[in-house]
């Protein structure tokens, strides 16, 4: 047997449970009601501010929206420890062209490997500086005369990333507007 109530039925018999609660009660129970909703409502719209992105998040969003299609060579990412070394690894970059060519590159497939550069044209030196979106360097490779060696950073490594790091970070992240003086 199947029993079933109109909603009107289950209307009154909300009434009538609400009429046998004591007055006071009844007092204290919209009040609670009214407090919590009040808090609810304040908590939902006190909006937290975005947490401000480190400048290498940033450099690297700029590089994957509008940095060109590249490839890092097989035997470079090889000894970078981000590629086989029988495959190229499809990378995003930007190129700053002259004697010594300035690099930054974003592998498409890891977005944490980010790998900043310099070539020495007139020396045939290169210096390849992995890193993350941290931006401490994670390894060193050097090639001279075309013979690449990886090695834990030196001093002076550590010096010259640091310098090729804020090269592109002024170069990628947006700067404001100048204020004009009246």
């Amino acid at each position: 047997m199947m029993l079933s109530m109109r909603a009107g039925d289950r209307f009154s018999w909300g009434v009538q449970l609400w009429r046998s609660v004591p007055k006071q009660s009844r007092t204290v129970i919209l009040s609670l009601l009214f407090v919590v909703s009040f808090f609810s409502t304040c908590l939902s719209q006190t909006k937290t501010a975005p947490k401000p992105q480190p400048p290498m998040a940033i450099a690297v969003e700029e590089t994957l929206a509008h940095g060109h299609d590249a490839q890092l060579p097989p035997h470079i990412s090889h000894l970078l420890g981000i590629g086989s070394g029988e495959e190229p690894v499809s990378v995003k970059q930007f190129v700053r062209m002259g004697d010594v060519v300035r690099g930054f590159e974003v592998s498409v497939e890891d977005h944490n490997d980010i790998v900043i550069f310099t070539e020495d044209r007139p020396t045939s030196e290169s210096m390849f500086y992995l890193t993350s979106e941290r931006g401490s360097v994670r390894k060193v490779v050097s090639i001279v005369g075309g013979v690449g060696q990886d090695r834990a950073p030196t001093a002076a490594d550590q010096k010259a990333f640091a310098e090729e790091k804020a090269f592109w970070i002024d170069k990628l992240l947006p700067h404001p507007p100048p204020i004009p003086h009246h």
